[in-house]
């Protein structure tokens, strides 16, 4: 399983919405501080948080990385 955390931080993604239409441009990404913090989004694979970590540099231009959880 992987999350995917704001490159130096201690922050993970919480949400991606690339909808959000109250953003200009449109898309909204939202994080949760703490590496145990339920509410931290998990992908199931790799592959999956890749397409996702696409989307976050899409939305918000914010460097990420994909970390392994167990």
């Amino acid at each position: 399983m992987f999350k995917i955390r704001l490159g130096g931080t201690n922050e993970f993604v919480s949400g991606i919405d690339p909808d959000a239409s109250h953003c200009s441009p449109p898309g909204e990404v939202t994080f949760v501080e703490g590496w145990d913090n339920p509410d931290a989004k998990v992908w199931k694979n790799l592959e999956d948080a890749k397409i996702a970590e696409k989307e976050i540099w899409k939305i918000e231009g914010f460097h990420t990385s994909i970390e392994e959880v167990k």
